[in-house]
């Protein structure tokens, strides 16, 4: 799978590259929401990782930005505040799924698994 992951954190940035990357995902990074939002709009992603807190653009601006640019590409929020007003703010946005800081890897990999689409499943 093709990831975006929007990240300005970069020890946490590099732990989700190396392990996508061991898991055979391509793996494009942007620290900021306007880079974020440059990639997004002029490449193809299987799925999206966006961090709420970012600089400039939030990773929810960003989020509802790419929707109503009409993206429909898959949105996993990640944040450190794990407050269900957090998660409804991340919905309304546009966002398919939310993951609290910290996470088990494990964690992101369902929840990644479980945003691609039904036909292209692993096994």
């Amino acid at each position: 799978m093709r990831v975006l992951i929007v990240e300005d954190d970069e020890r946490i940035l590099g732990f989700l590259k190396r392990g996508l990357e061991a898991e055979q995902h391509e793996i494009e990074t942007a620290p900021t929401g306007e880079i974020g939002l440059d990639l997004a709009k002029t490449h193809s992603y299987d799925v999206l990782l966006l961090d709420i807190y970012l600089p400039g653009i939030s990773g929810l601006d960003l989020c509802r930005k790419l929707r109503l640019q009409g993206l429909a590409t898959p949105i996993l929020i990640m944040t450190a505040r794990d407050a269900p007003h957090v998660q409804d703010e991340g919905r309304r946005a546009g966002a398919n799924d939310y993951l609290a800081k910290p996470f088990s890897f494990e964690l992101l990999l369902e929840k990644i698994e479980a945003l691609r689409p039904c036909g292209e499943r692993s096994s």
